[in-house]
């Protein structure tokens, strides 16, 4: 017998006010420790669906579970990384790191354990009492990731999170990501406008076309985990992002 999926999404639909549909008859089923991205054109709701998996939205129609209940009654298992790093400038690195802990009331000798772990799992050691201005971009990212990691959330969803960096920053923490994620296991929702990153990253690929948007293609990426950078110029890495691509301009002819 399969096990019950993760996270389930039914006939799902969402428009804001009484405007026009943004996401129509969404069905999805994601299973425990899967890697999901979500690709499309430009408006075609990908960032809505993770928001409403989330439950930082309601749908306007149809159904979402989370480990069968609905969004906003499991927001404990999940944590949600922006576009931005969305760091407080004021506060240090370990500081920043430590906020989700510091709100939930964890102990003070918890909270700084952890804290390190998580830094040390980044490669953020050596940067925890610098402030987020001292720090790069990509580095700025990987002090957000670990802040999302302190609270060990089931469901990790992260909104185009590498998008504002230059290739080589990207490609390395795609390759971080999943270096942290074998330590410290997620199941992952990942928004992004990069083919390329989401056949590196993910087990599953959902391609959405737009107005309204809505589920074009689920493509299968086979490549086991752990995954190495070489993958990336391997025939068959090379073949799975054809086909990818060919989905993606589909839906915008």
């Amino acid at each position: 017998m399969n096990a019950a999926p993760l996270v389930a999404i039914r006939g799902l639909q969402k428009r804001f006010g009484a405007g026009p549909l943004v996401l129509d008859g969404i069905n999805l089923e994601v299973g425990q420790g899967e890697f999901v991205s979500f690709i499309g054109p430009s408006g075609c709701g990908k960032s809505t669906l993770l928001r409403l998996i989330a439950g930082l939205t309601s749908a306007s129609d149809g159904l979402i579970t989370v480990d069968g209940t609905p969004p906003e009654k499991a927001r404990e298992k999940m944590f949600f990384v922006f576009q931005d790093a969305t760091l407080m400038p004021w506060r240090r690195v370990a500081e920043n790191v430590e906020l989700p802990l510091l709100l939930r009331g964890d102990a003070p000798g918890h909270r700084r354990e952890r804290v390190a772990r998580m830094l040390e799992v980044v490669g953020l050691s050596g940067a925890a009492e610098k402030f987020p201005w001292q720090l790069s971009g990509g580095m700025r990212m990987r002090v957000s990731i670990a802040r999302a990691l302190t609270v060990a959330p089931e469901i990790l969803l992260l909104d185009e999170p590498f998008g504002a960096l230059d290739e080589m920053t990207r490609d390395r923490l795609n390759e971080d990501l999943l270096a942290i994620r074998s330590r410290n296991s997620f199941t992952g929702f990942f928004v992004t406008h990069s083919v390329a990153e989401a056949v590196f990253l993910s087990s599953r690929i959902v391609v959405l076309g737009v107005n309204p948007g809505r589920v074009t293609a689920v493509i299968d990426v086979p490549f086991p985990y752990p995954r190495q950078p070489e993958l990336r110029e391997t025939p068959a890495f090379l073949r799975l992002l054809a086909t990818t691509a060919q989905a993606l301009r589909a839906v915008r002819s």
